[in-house]
């Protein structure tokens, strides 16, 4: 099972890898939700995990609020990815929504593009989406061609545990496309409870070690 440690600073990063994570993600400001991290902050990372065999995941996101994006938003997302390209990172991370919560599929068509080679995952920005309307959207990533899921199941002030009927619909509907992982409200203390219930690979918290 690979344990993606959510972090913002290098001690934080230094630390989950000593407790046992096996993937980073890198984020800044992780009081709204977490934004991109500066260029030094994520080379840094980047190093400390490569000399490690940790992975690294970086989230690209310009501010908190919403995932409804503007043009400056979006440019500012396109250059953050063209300039930590050039770092040797496994992962981007982001999500982008339309004003009717569904899936943004020209911005996140764009930002994939822009990434490649890098595999892309989506974040939490995909619970916004209605129940009804989340296995189309989770094809549309397929289609497009992420490679993972992190999703709660359900909206934010919703219990992990409430929402496995939820989590479970998106795996069988994942067809081994995409990978599903659960995050938000999930950490070492409850995680073998989570397990128990459904074999998941991998798995996403703050307090994941």
């Amino acid at each position: 099972m690979i344990k993606e440690a959510v972090v913002e600073t290098i001690q934080q990063v230094e630390q989950a890898i000593a407790n046992g994570a096996n993937r980073i993600e890198l984020c800044d400001n992780l009081s709204v939700g977490g934004t991109t991290p500066s260029y030094g902050m994520v080379e840094i990372a980047t190093e400390i995990c490569k000399h490690n065999q940790v992975e690294i995941a970086v989230m690209i996101r310009p501010r908190g609020g919403d995932f409804v994006y503007n043009l400056y938003d979006f440019e500012i997302m396109q250059r953050d990815i063209k300039i930590l390209k050039k770092l040797n990172v496994d992962y981007f991370v982001f999500g982008c929504l339309t004003k009717d919560t569904l899936i943004n599929e020209w911005q996140m068509k764009t930002l994939k593009q822009l990434s490649f080679p890098t595999p892309v995952v989506c974040h939490m920005a995909f619970d916004e989406i209605h129940l009804e309307g989340q296995i189309k959207a989770l094809h549309q990533l397929i289609d497009i061609g992420f490679t993972r899921l992190l999703t709660h199941g359900g909206p934010s002030d919703t219990h992990l545990f409430d929402n496995l009927n939820q989590l479970g619909k998106l795996v069988v509907n994942s067809g081994g496309n995409i990978e599903i992982m659960p995050g938000g409200g999930l950490n070492k203390d409850n995680l073998p409870d989570l397990i128990a219930a459904f074999p998941f690979q991998e798995v996403h918290g703050t307090r994941i070690v």
